[in-house]
């Protein structure tokens, strides 16, 4: 794009940031990201900050990841401490997960996947108490668990399959 002379804009980014992640480049996505600022006088949104959280946290780079989100000019939503308790399910960090969940917490009472995350973070620890506490708690405060589902196309036609729908076979 630079060299035909078209200038991307914040979307580009999100795509560049996300290529990034997924590719595990993190010096690359802090370029990219400084570029979106200093070069493009872009102003970064919650999306781009939620794939520099991303990035970093695939990295492995928790406690940066950490730091990051202390720094951001923009209040951290659901999506950025989600997205952090991920990293800290793939890296095995029990604790920054625990933080990470009650920021997420504060943020949305009633997100279910939260519960679900820290119970499965938790269960790969081999803290089974804690699963049975994070589990109960989920119960106790009526916060439903919302079934998994998978959607297909067939022949031009939409299935939605809903795991209370299933039958053991």
């Amino acid at each position: 794009m630079e060299e035909r002379g078209v200038k991307p804009d914040h979307v580009t980014f999100i795509a560049l940031l996300a290529a990034c992640s997924h590719g595990g480049l993190v010096d690359e996505g802090y370029k990219y990201f400084n570029k979106l600022r200093n070069f493009y006088n872009i102003i970064p949104t919650i999306h781009h900050y939620g794939c520099m959280v991303d990035l970093l946290g695939r990295g492995g780079h928790l406690e940066e990841t950490v730091k990051f989100i202390e720094r951001m000019p923009i209040e951290p939503d659901v999506s950025i401490w989600s997205s952090l308790m991920r990293a800290c399910r793939s890296h095995r960090n029990v604790e920054l997960a625990e933080h990470a969940f009650k920021q997420l917490i504060e943020k949305d009472p009633t997100n279910d996947g939260a519960h679900v995350l820290l119970s499965n973070i938790y269960a790969d620890a081999g803290r089974w108490d804690d699963v049975s506490k994070v589990r109960t708690k989920l119960h106790e405060t009526g916060v439903p668990k919302q079934p998994g589902f998978a959607i297909i196309e067939q022949n031009g036609v939409v299935h939605e399959f809903v795991a209370s729908n299933l039958v053991p076979g």
